[in-house]
């Protein structure tokens, strides 16, 4: 009897561990059958504090994490590295100007390795920043009343950003500006000291509609006056420009960046867009459909975010 007892104990014992040992809820077992491997993408954005970085990546990255993608901001100086980069393979994916992109993949090294992935994410604008006692509102009128001589200095980013390259297109198509302008190669910080202190005329820069340099500009006081330090002035694209198309839209658009009571400034415009390696398309081909799809499924939150109009992309359409 006893050493019935002693295994029939010894038996509920060893049930009891086993029970204890595989214990699992069917959430835990659907969960672990379902688990998928994270990728990480690395995605060249510019600054890191830029709507590219600050606001398309991770809005995106919000909406692969459920997929098993995971998109990492990489900084860069612009979207002309971002493009150098992708083409020369230390990148797979970037967010950058359409303008930029449209040049880049016609250049002999690049021809056929980079695409655009999905519809445009958000509008780029061209700002010209001047000192606010700067008598004209247009640029070409800056142009016209210079005296004789004497050139508008000009800053348009960094190397390796977007706005140099948008600045030359603007003024291939207006040649009678080109041999007045000449064009220095000043970041957004040391253009504004620059600017404020009359080492330079103007400082162009394309951006986000709302993007804290613009917020900057807006925002700058002279202690004593209390008065704006800068304002922005008008450089709409040329109908030689408007025309100009790229994967089936107009690369640039006139944008109304500062409405007034009597009047509006008007600037150029081109999408920022996803571009990605074409052999990484073709051999990632699910990774690539869920950039697509969540880059898609983001673009009313990037909207809102950036402070574009919910029908921006309207602007790029053409007949």
């Amino acid at each position: 009897m006893a050493l019935a007892l002693r295994s029939a104990a010894a038996l509920l014992a060893f049930l009891l561990a086993g029970t204890q040992t595989h214990a699992e809820s069917l959430s835990e077992r659907r969960a672990a059958k379902e688990k998928v491997e994270i990728i990480e993408v690395e995605v060249a954005c510019g600054k890191l504090d830029k709507e590219n970085c600050a606001i398309v990546v991770p809005e995106i990255d919000a909406k692969t994490a459920s997929k098993g993608v995971r998109l990492k901001p990489l900084e860069s100086k612009g979207s002309v590295e971002s493009l150098n980069g992708l083409c020369d393979g230390d990148v797979m994916v970037a967010v950058v100007q359409a303008d930029v992109l449209a040049a880049r993949v016609g250049k002999p090294n690049c021809t056929g390795k980079v695409v655009a992935l999905g519809p445009p994410v958000y509008p780029y604008e061209g700002f010209v920043v001047v000192r606010a006692e700067t008598r004209e509102d247009k640029f070409g009128d800056m142009i016209d009343n210079l005296k004789p001589g004497t050139v508008l200095r000009v800053a348009a980013g960094g190397s390796g950003s977007g706005g140099e390259l948008t600045l030359r297109n603007i003024l291939a198509n207006a040649p009678e500006w080109k041999q007045t302008i000449d064009i220095q190669p000043d970041g957004s910080a040391t253009a504004l000291n620059k600017l404020r202190d009359r080492q330079l005329d103007a400082f162009f820069v394309m951006d986000g509609p709302q993007s804290p340099l613009l917020q900057e500009v807006r925002e700058t006081v002279d202690l004593k006056t209390k008065q704006r330090v800068f304002k922005f002035v008008d450089i709409r694209p040329s109908a030689k420009l408007l025309g100009v198309q790229f994967n089936g839209r107009g690369l640039y658009a006139t944008a109304t960046i500062e409405a007034g009571w009597f009047s509006a400034i008007k600037s150029i415009s081109t999408p920022a867009v996803i571009a990605i390696r074409d052999d990484f398309y073709k051999s990632q081909p699910a990774v690539a459909a869920k950039i697509r799809q969540s880059t898609e499924d983001a673009l009313p939150a990037i909207a809102i975010r950036a402070g574009a109009r919910p029908d921006w992309r309207q602007d790029f359409d053409r007949p």
